[in-house]
């Protein structure tokens, strides 16, 4: 009887054993149920709100697109956006970012934030392009099937020393499907790789120089940043005109310092 109950007792006790082994194996199948289930439904939520497969959102190559043009206006005229101030060259208006009306005098800057002018006339240029990618974007997603409610859009876009342009916008965003569904999102961050910073950075020298000395050498700013092209263009009555080219803009401005009258020294 002893023995019989020894024997008893330990297959009891491997039974309990056995019996905790499968309740932890059945925790371990439920957790990973639990968790492929919240990766499939962000994976879902994910592609329920997307046009494009190598974008989160459509709205990001529309903005981007859309970017990159106004870059490209804008930096025609150092980043201003309807410039008052300005002189002719081969059909086009260059902003003069420093100036003065007298000779053997050093100019005086006439635009003194490059950096900030240009900020200021990207969110503005870009207002109405960014409201009608995140309209296009909802209709997108409406016209697949999607109910989406869609919230007050605001924006900001900052050039960044980091080579980038970033993007960021708040737009509270709540898509559903007839499967009940839901996906939120709020705020958006598009980056966008650009030197633009480094090309306002040689501007910003540029005008330096002519404030100072009343010419600069371009070369010795190519050596510094071997990614631009620089040129220096001298004009009648002592303008020159600095074109500095990446791989996406042209950045133009135009400068008269130390000028010298006609006849007299260097009129450059």
């Amino acid at each position: 009887m002893e023995n019989s109950s020894f024997y008893k007792g330990d297959f009891s006790r491997k039974n309990m054993r056995v019996q905790k082994r499968g309740q932890v194996t059945i925790f371990i199948i439920v957790a990973i149920i639990i968790v492929f289930g919240i990766i499939a439904f962000f994976s879902f939520s994910n592609f329920s709100f997307s046009t494009n497969s190598q974008k989160s959102l459509y709205i990001e190559s529309c903005i981007e697109n859309e970017l990159q043009d106004s870059l490209a206006e804008l930096a025609l005229n150092a980043g201003q956006i309807n410039p008052s101030f300005t002189t002719m060259y081969m059909d086009e208006n260059i902003s003069i970012v420093c100036y003065t009306s007298e000779y053997y005098k050093p100019c005086v800057v006439q635009q003194p934030f490059l950096k900030q002018t240009f900020e200021d006339s990207l969110n503005k240029v870009m207002k109405p392009k960014i409201e009608s990618c995140y309209e296009t974007g909802i209709d997108e997603l409406k016209s697949k099937g999607y109910n989406v409610v869609s919230g007050k859009l605001s924006y900001d876009i900052k050039i960044n020393p980091d080579g980038t342009i970033k993007v960021e916008l708040k737009a509270p965003t709540t898509i559903s499907s007839d499967e009940d569904t839901t996906a939120r999102v709020e705020n958006f961050e598009i980056i966008m790789a650009s030197n633009l910073y480094e090309v306002i950075t040689v501007a910003n020298s540029i005008l330096q120089f002519e404030t100072h000395y009343g010419d600069a050498e371009v070369s010795s700013f190519m050596l510094y940043y071997p990614d631009l092209k620089i040129e220096k263009i001298r004009r009648d009555g002592g303008i020159r005109i600095y074109v500095i080219t990446s791989e996406e803009i042209e950045y133009k401005i135009a400068s008269r310092s130390y000028a010298w009258p006609a006849g007299y020294g260097i009129n450059g």
